[in-house]
């Protein structure tokens, strides 16, 4: 009797256990495909590929081929060196080097190199504010 009752809690301990890791594998696939249209595994790919990176976050200052100068916050300026397996995105959607413009507000992961310049892996460009999210300075009265 008792040999009975502790081969049905294992199997119920059982049954939780591996409903538990369909359900914790389902949100897991569920939170990477709220991440758009790309596929999990290139979101895993990009994720790893980015860890240890440098980075900056600044506006374009200028352009030449494949350098990028960026002005950051603090006002100083740091140089991107593009190649051929830096991913450039705007929206989640990727886009060529050549789309960049000066005055384009970035962020930058990369490697840093000997002479301090970022080699970068992956740039993503933010959009414009749009003039709708800017706040007025006052608010006019109405005149009589």
């Amino acid at each position: 009797m008792r040999d009975k009752w502790l081969r049905i809690v294992l199997i119920t301990i059982g049954i939780l256990l591996v409903l538990f890791i369909v359900l914790g594998a389902g949100i897991f696939v569920a939170r990477l495909h709220t991440h758009g249209d790309q596929n999990p595994v290139e979101l895993l790919r990009r994720l790893f590929y980015l860890r240890s990176g440098h980075g900056a976050i600044g506006a374009i200052q200028s352009i030449d081929q494949q350098t990028i100068v960026l002005q950051l916050r603090d006002g100083s300026s740091q140089t991107i060196l593009l190649n051929k397996e830096t991913r450039v995105e705007r929206n989640r959607a990727k886009i060529t080097a050549a789309n960049l413009r000066v005055g384009d507000r970035v962020t930058v992961i990369g490697s840093p190199n000997n002479q301090g310049a970022i080699v970068a892996r992956w740039i993503h460009v933010f959009n414009p504010p749009s003039p709708t999210s800017v706040a007025p300075t006052s608010i006019p009265t109405p005149t009589q």
